[in-house]
Order: C-alpha cells, then structure tokens, then sequence
C-alpha cells in the first residue's frame, strides 16, 4: 500500500446521451482511438446515510489493475474537492479515512463519524464501468472527454450507465466549455448535475426520483464588491436549479421537483433584473430563455397548486363543482425535451461560465444594495392605500415586487445583522403570502370563467371566487399598512 495522497479541486461536467445518438457517439470515439479504462467502484457510507446527508461522496474503485480510494465533496454545480489515495494492486479491507482529514472543511464534517461510527461504513452501492477517454488540447487548456457505458447496483438491481464527461485539467472553464460545445450541437447532448454517486443512492434506496434540491444559504463577507459578489450569487441559484431540472430532463422528476426549479428560475431571474445595471454583460437574452422555460414549468405547477389550495375549500363550501376544469389549463406532457433542448444547454454553460468569470464592477455591494432596496420598499410602501382600485395588472406587478425584495434581501442577507433581516422578512411574509393566495384564486377564476357555457353550476364557484378575493383584497390592504411601518436595515432610509 502507498501513502501517496492528492488533494485537488475537479472542474467537471457530465452530460446524458439521447438514445437515438448512442451508436454514433460511440462511433466518434471510436475514431478518437480513446484509451480504455475498466472501472469497479465500491461506494461508502452509514446505515443512517451520513455522509450523503453532508454531501460526501467515499469510494474505493479498481481502475485497471489500481485501487484507489477517493472522497468528494462538492464546491458548486460544476466544482468539487477531491481527496485521492492510492492503495495498491490488493483489494482493501477497511477503509482509512485519516487519510482524508487533510482538508480542513473535510475534517470538521468527518469529525462526528470518526468519533461514533467510522466502523459502521458499509458498501452502499457498486458501479461497473467502461471508460473510454482521450484528452483534448484547446488554446492553453487541456480537458479529458470520457466516454462511460456500464451501469450502477444494488439490492439485486441495477442502471443502464451511458455519459459523457468533460474535465478540465489544466486552463479555463471558457475553454472547457467550448469544447462541449460541438457535442452539444451534433449530438444533443444535455447537462446531467446528478452524479453517479447520486443513482445509486436512489438505486439503494429505492428511490425513484432523486430528492429535489432546495436554496441554500449564500454567505458574503460585508466589504464584497459587485464584481466578486455576482458571480457567487448566479452560481448560488445554479445550485438549486441544475439538480433539479437535470431530474426534469431525465424524466425523473416529481411535483417538488417541478416547484422547485420554479422557484429557483424565479431567483435567478429576479437576480438578473436586480443588478441588471451592475452587470458587465447583457442579461436580457437570458432573461428571455429562463421567462419562456418558466412558462413550460407553469402549467403543470398551476394545477397541483390550485388542486391542493382551492379544491378542499369549495368541498368544505359545498359546491356542485370539486374539480379544477379539465381542458382549462395546458398540461405540458412532455416538459423534459424542453430541458434536454440544445438551446436550454447551451443557456446552462452560458451561466456557469459567468458565475466563473472576473467582473471589473469594484463598488462594493453593500452600497449599491442599500439603494436598490430602498427603492424596492419605498415602491410597495406607495400601494398601501391603494391596492383595492389598483387594475389587474397592477396587483400582479406588485406581487413579482415583493417577491424580488424578499429574494434581493436573502442574496445579500449576510451583509447585516442577522437579527434585524430576519425581522424584516418576517414582516414581508404575510403580505407575500396574501399577495400569492390573492394570485392563485385570480387564476382559479379566469379557469372556471371559461368553463361556465359548458357547467352551469360552475357559477357557484365563480361567486364564491369573488367573495374571497374581495375579503383577501381587505387582507392585502391591511398587510401593506402594516408593512409600510417595518423598521428598515439598510443606512439608506427610506422617506
């Protein structure tokens, strides 16, 4: 056994192959005259999945005639820490995880199981793989493309493993993802965030959908500038985008699934609209590509939100009617081929391109912050007397205001006291939340409008609709008065 230890970060991006283009992309590396690679993976963790639930992924793998034993934890979308040991020809018994403690955020999240339960890891899951790769040269860049056909087991089952993956070993990411590009194009390849290590936890778990990806936090220092704090804020919503539209392109996806890349396109959008003036490039394309991807998102999400909502209050109401109209909302069958579209990828690498790029913007944020949501407040505070004669469009502009205050707020968060933005968002929730339910029966009542030739009775619905956004217009009113009075955090005061 050899003490040999290399500790790196990998720039990395896997990609799903269509069906159709499966033999002509074995073709194409065919003709590259790849070198070939036969990999046998053993996966590791506790019967309570702890490393999982601190998104390590521990693996002993045969490459050819080597076990290595290799620990990942990632950094972001496309990035993660890499702790590799050689071990030697012989199959390894135990696992040494001191070898792994090098790492200082490594060491703090293994401390707890070295202490209890280190001897408790067991094998999880198996990959057999057969990988073919050769190394591209790109300017001053070199990227390993690998080829991996085999499949991922356990509990007596198993998955089909076909994916292309692009490394970059030495140079920048501009030029790593400009060697996918032609892949992409030729072969309609799309951007797959879930690892291996994440299907066969589902595999062993016998999960069929991977679990959907939520926000977390995104911690800036209080002297960040706009350009060292934009970047991280599109890579943040990246974080909770990718993994769960890859689950939507891979038709592997659920209702949560669905809500949350709704939720996360909603963040990124507002993001881009935010500092759209402190950005060094134009966003409005991007704009445009997540507004129409949104829209194929809506239908589905619309439904189960109204079903979930409204339907259990008109039983409780007595109507004639208990369900949403069956041909009224338009159900995208097939949302997946809109996230495994060339174009959606080619959006993905543009984004994760800049959330990798330097920006010249040297202002600090703070500063520019507190204006922009000084402006954003001051906007909502100006509605509070007014919301009741507002027209329809109005309203609905005034409910996409108070979302983007909340999310601007919680991208920049950790620039004040941690006390008195919670107060904050506190305050904005319930006119949030009323704004949203005001929404949702406007909805409910264009659907149920349409359908009153066809339902008569459906006119018991319509009325009772009426009723309450009447009484939620009192609520919404009443919120925003209360609203208007919030201390604000910023040093730029409101007037």
């Amino acid at each position: 056994m050899t003490d040999k230890v290399l500790s790196m970060s990998e720039i990395e991006l896997k990609f799903q192959i269509p069906a159709s283009q499966l033999k002509a992309v074995r073709l194409a590396f065919g003709r590259k005259q790849p070198t070939v690679i036969s990999l046998h993976a053993k996966y590791f963790d506790t019967a309570d999945h702890y490393l999982q639930q601190h998104h390590i992924t521990l693996r002993q793998r045969l490459e050819n005639d080597i076990w290595i034993q290799t620990l990942k934890a990632p950094k972001n979308t496309i990035e993660r820490l890499e702790i590799e040991t050689k071990l030697g020809t012989q199959e390894p018994t135990t696992i040494d995880l001191q070898r792994s403690l090098q790492h200082q955020k490594i060491q703090k999240k293994l401390a707890p199981l070295l202490q209890h339960s280190k001897d408790l890891l067991q094998v999880q899951f198996e990959t057999q793989i057969k990988r073919q790769l050769y190394v591209q040269k790109l300017e001053d860049s070199e990227i390993e493309v690998a080829f991996d056909q085999g499949k991922v087991m356990a509990n007596q089952q198993s998955l089909l493993i076909n994916e292309i993956e692009f490394e970059l070993k030495q140079g920048n990411i501009h030029d790593l993802l400009a060697s996918i590009q032609p892949w992409i194009e030729k072969y309609q390849i799309w951007l797959d965030s879930n690892s291996k290590a994440t299907k066969g936890q589902m595999l062993q778990q016998s999960l069929e959908t991977v679990p959907a990806q939520y926000q977390t936090e995104l911690r800036l220092n209080s002297n960040v500038s706009v350009a060292q704090a934009l970047p991280k804020i599109v890579s943040n919503c990246l974080d909770h985008l990718l993994p769960n539209v890859s689950a939507i392109a891979n038709q592997q996806s659920n209702a949560l699934h669905v809500h949350q890349a709704r939720v996360a396109i909603r963040r990124l959008r507002s993001a881009l609209r935010t500092f759209e003036s402190l950005f060094d490039c134009e966003t409005q394309v991007w704009q445009t590509q997540l507004a129409e991807l949104f829209k194929h998102l809506g239908g589905t999400r619309d439904r189960d939100a109204l079903t979930e909502s409204l339907i259990p209050q008109l039983i409780q109401a007595g109507s004639p009617i208990t369900a949403l109209p069956i041909n009224q909302i338009q159900i995208n069958q097939d949302v997946s081929k809109n996230f495994r579209a060339p174009e959606t990828t080619k959006l993905w690498l543009e984004l994760i391109e800049f959330s990798h790029s330097a920006q010249t913007n040297k202002k600090k944020l703070k500063s520019q912050m507190d204006k922009k949501i000084n402006k954003m407040h001051l906007k909502i505070c100006r509605s509070k007397d007014l919301f009741q004669q507002m027209p329809a469009e109005e309203k609905h502009q005034l409910r996409k205001r108070v979302k983007r205050l909340r999310y601007s707020i919680e991208f920049i968060a950790t620039l004040y006291p941690k006390k008195v933005v919670k107060q904050y968002l506190k305050a904005l929730k319930p006119l949030q939340d009323s704004l949203g339910r005001f929404n949702d029966l406007s909805v409910a009542d264009t659907l149920f409008k349409n359908d009153l030739k066809q339902h008569p009775e459906t006119w018991f619905v319509v009325g009772w609709i009426a009723a309450e956004q009447a009484s939620i217009e009192q609520k919404i009113q009443q919120d925003l008065a209360v609203f208007s009075q919030v201390p604000c955090f910023w040093s730029c005061h409101t007037t």
